[in-house]
C-alpha cells in the first residue's frame, strides 16, 4: 500500500488518480451527478488530499481544509467499489488526520453521509446534531450548479467530530 499527499506541487498524476477515486465512489457508485461532484471543487493550487495506492493503482482519497482557526475538515472520503469495506477508510482517514495533527490542529470535522456516520463513530468521531452541518463550509457552488435542480440521492448529511489528544 502507497499513501501520497497531495499538494499543488504533486505531478498531475495524483490529482488524477483522486478525481478517479471520487469518479468510481461517487458519480458511478452512488449515482451523484459529475457536475455536482466536481463542481464546487476549488483551485488544484489549494488541493490537500490523500490517496492510497495498491499495485499502483488509486483505491482511496479524500480531501483535507482548514475552514476556521484551529479546524481541519475531512472531505470526499471515497473508496473505489470493488476495495470498499475491505479497510482502505481506516487507513486513509488514519493518514488524514495524521496530516491535519502536524499542522498542530486537534478539531477534526466531517460532514458526512447520514449512512456512513457509523463508520466514523467506530474510529471514534461523534455526530453533532447541535451544529450544521454548513458551519464549516468555506466555498459556495457557482450559481449554474446552485440554481440547478439537485436530485434526491437518498442521504441526507450529518456532522461529525473528533478531538485528537
Amino acid at each position: 500500500m502507497d499513501v501520497h499527499r497531495v499538494t499543488k506541487e504533486s505531478p498531475e498524476w495524483m490529482f488524477k488518480a483522486y478525481d478517479y477515486v471520487r469518479m468510481d465512489a461517487f458519480c458511478f457508485g452512488q449515482n451523484i451527478p459529475i457536475d455536482m461532484e466536481f463542481g464546487h471543487d476549488g483551485p488544484k493550487e489549494e488541493l490537500r488530499a490523500v490517496i492510497l495506492l495498491e499495485d499502483h493503482k488509486p483505491v482511496a482519497g479524500c480531501r483535507i481544509r482548514f475552514p476556521k482557526e484551529g479546524v481541519g475538515k475531512i472531505e470526499r472520503v471515497c473508496t473505489v467499489r470493488e476495495k470498499q469495506r475491505a479497510g482502505y477508510g481506516r487507513l486513509l482517514m488514519a493518514e488524514a488526520e495524521k496530516w491535519i495533527a502536524e499542522h498542530g490542529v486537534k478539531h477534526i470535522v466531517i460532514v458526512s453521509q447520514d449512512r456512513a456516520a457509523g463508520f466514523y463513530e467506530k474510529i471514534g468521531y461523534v455526530q453533532n446534531p447541535g451544529v450544521s452541518p454548513f458551519e464549516y463550509e468555506n466555498h459556495r457552488p457557482p450559481k449554474e450548479i446552485k440554481d440547478k435542480p439537485r436530485p434526491n440521492l437518498g442521504f441526507s448529511v450529518v456532522l461529525v467530530e473528533k478531538f485528537l489528544p
